[in-house]
């Protein structure tokens, strides 16, 4: 239902709000649960019954957590591992090169370590080598081990795969990525999203595949072994791969991150990067999503993904200060080029005469490692699904980044169908691909004409969904913890939108490139606000007149600066009374 009766912000969103029956509904959970009304509007958004409110806010891994051998080839896996410690094989750990691939190797490594196994780890270069697992490196690895276990890669990789068991190798697959074919070559290939699959945890990453592998490792060694292995340690590495890689925060994943979190800091290379950063205060998931995961991804991005890997395994503080400050260091070279690309991108944008129902963009020399946070920001900017490619002689390289209403699998599948792709895999809301340039055209037609069937697309974009509204009296730090408890917040449960309604703007500040420091004032009370990229937003000139009466909305957070801790509320929209 239209909200306030705002049919067009400044943002030119049509505000909807919830409806009245979930009013209502949230009246009654509000008294029964004693919880803010704001909280009550949430659970029956999730859809959580009043009777699971307890459960929810406070997932236990042991209750959400499946029999692993509910998946094909998990006891064919495990029982290979095992066989692989007793006779004291070679293993190898074939890993893809962003976070979730990292910890993915991370998690088996530190496992195996219980063993005084150390195994070899191979992180492909993006830039010369690409996604998943290559002939060159398998068979380089099937000269010096018995074992190859391919971690958030893998799935299709028939042919490098083949090459490596033809020189007398098994091959261990432990993958999430959706493909409509596996390798008949591997010894074993454990995916929830296997095509054969029965459609359960479809949701997890790869860390979560493994940290599930793991547990049946851990029930089918011997009771001396395992009971000397706390799993329950390695949660902060799969909550940091979880947020990472944006997959849905629902069901394992909620108990995974929310578990994880409590523990972040109780791995040294982990509190030492929060030390260093000054992330320490207020840690949550998006300290996670916005602060740990770009600078940890930066390394495969620009230098080498195995940094990352070192970092994640390291035990000594001198080397886990050195990882840190390489890191860095590529983390800063990353924002350079991505500031860059990023204005180029946005000026072929708004150069271009036709206008599609998504944006595509393309340009030589654009670095490979770059173009998924920019197709990542031009989805946000824009709304809309986004591809950008970089050519590099007769081939585009090229990344997608889609809205929640848009499988991107499916788009791929029509594409790999068509054989208008050389290579190209992902998820439901990001992808990676490679083609030749004279085939874009056929590409952007394949994609056009795929939006075109999504009548939900014509309109979700010019809506923002609005989740509850509350005077600024009513904003303390207690509510906002109560509405946190709701949290993880992210892919498929996103953070609330709040309406501070009737508002004064009392002062504007500008900070940093672009963002916008405000107070608001209504009556008695005040709030400190802030907008971030505001003119990106097209919010910099109306929230540059103080004085005037608006309607904002946006996410309630804690800020704290100089030891003291305020409510604020970060600016999604704003709209005229």
């Amino acid at each position: 239902m239209n909200f306030l009766g705002i049919s067009k912000s400044y943002t030119d969103k049509e505000w909807v709000g919830p409806s009245e029956q979930n009013l209502q509904q949230a009246l009654a959970y509000s008294k029964s649960l004693s919880i803010p009304h704001l909280s009550a509007l949430q659970l029956i958004k999730n859809k959580i019954n009043e009777g699971d409110y307890l459960d929810y806010i406070s997932p236990k891994i042991k209750n959400l957590i499946p029999s692993p051998k509910i998946f094909l080839d998990m006891e064919k896996g495990s029982l290979r591992l095992r066989r692989a410690l007793e006779k004291k094989e070679s293993v190898a750990i074939f890993a893809d090169y962003d976070v979730d691939g990292t910890v993915s190797a991370a998690l088996i490594s530190l496992w195996l370590r219980n063993f005084s196994i150390e195994p070899t780890v191979y992180i492909p270069d993006r830039e010369t080598e690409g996604f998943g697992p290559n002939i060159g490196a398998m068979n380089k690895l099937a000269l010096n081990h018995s074992l190859i276990i391919c971690v958030d890669c893998g799935t299709d990789s028939e042919e490098a795969i083949r090459g490596a068991t033809e020189r007398g190798v098994d091959v261990i697959v432990i993958d999430h990525h959706k493909s409509d074919a596996f390798s008949k070559s591997a010894y074993a290939i454990i995916n929830p999203n296997r095509f054969d699959e029965k459609n359960i945890f479809p949701y997890l990453c790869a860390a979560g595949v493994v940290f599930i592998f793991l547990v049946e490792m851990n029930r089918i060694i011997p009771k001396s072994k395992s009971s000397k292995i706390n799993l329950l340690s390695y949660l902060n590495l799969v909550s940091l791969a979880t947020v990472a890689d944006v997959v849905p925060l629902i069901g394992l994943n909620r108990a995974f991150v929310k578990q994880g979190l409590k523990i972040f800091q109780n791995r040294l290379c982990l509190k030492m990067f929060g030390t260093h950063f000054n992330l320490l205060q207020n840690f949550n998931e998006e300290t996670i999503a916005f602060q740990v995961a770009p600078r940890l991804n930066a390394s495969g991005r620009i230098d080498t993904a195995y940094l990352t890997y070192q970092f994640l395994t390291a035990t000594d503080p001198k080397s886990i200060e050195i990882y840190l400050n390489k890191m860095e260091a590529a983390n800063k070279e990353r924002k350079a080029l991505e500031k860059i690309i990023l204005t180029s991108a946005i000026q072929q944008i708004s150069n271009a005469e036709k206008q599609k129902p998504y944006t595509l963009v393309k340009a030589k020399g654009w670095h490979k490692g770059v173009i998924g946070i920019i197709a990542s920001r031009l989805k946000d900017l824009y709304g809309r699904l986004c591809v950008v490619i970089t050519i590099d002689g007769d081939v585009g390289h090229g990344s997608i980044r889609s809205t929640e209403e848009i499988d991107l699998t499916e788009i791929l599948q029509e594409l790999k169908f068509r054989d208008v792709l050389i290579s190209g895999g992902g998820h439901k809301q990001a992808a990676g691909f490679s083609l030749l340039i004279d085939r874009i055209e056929e590409f952007d037609n394949i994609v056009t004409n795929h939006l075109s069937d999504h009548t939900s697309l014509k309109n979700s974009s010019a809506l923002l969904e609005i989740d509850g509204m509350i005077d600024i009296e009513g904003v303390n730090t207690d509510l906002i913890d109560k509405i946190n408890l709701l949290g993880p917040f992210g892919s498929q449960v996103p953070q609330p939108i709040i309406v501070i309604p009737s508002c004064q703007l009392l002062f504007v500040k500008e900070l940093g490139e672009g963002h916008l420091l405000c107070k608001l004032k209504k009556e008695k009370g005040t709030l400190d606000a802030i907008c971030f990229n505001a003119k990106k937003k097209g919010l910099d000139i109306p929230l540059s007149k103080p004085n005037q009466i608006l309607h904002v909305a946006g996410n309630l957070v804690k800020n704290e600066w100089h030891g003291v801790t305020k409510p604020q509320i970060r600016i999604v929209d704003i709209a005229k009374m």
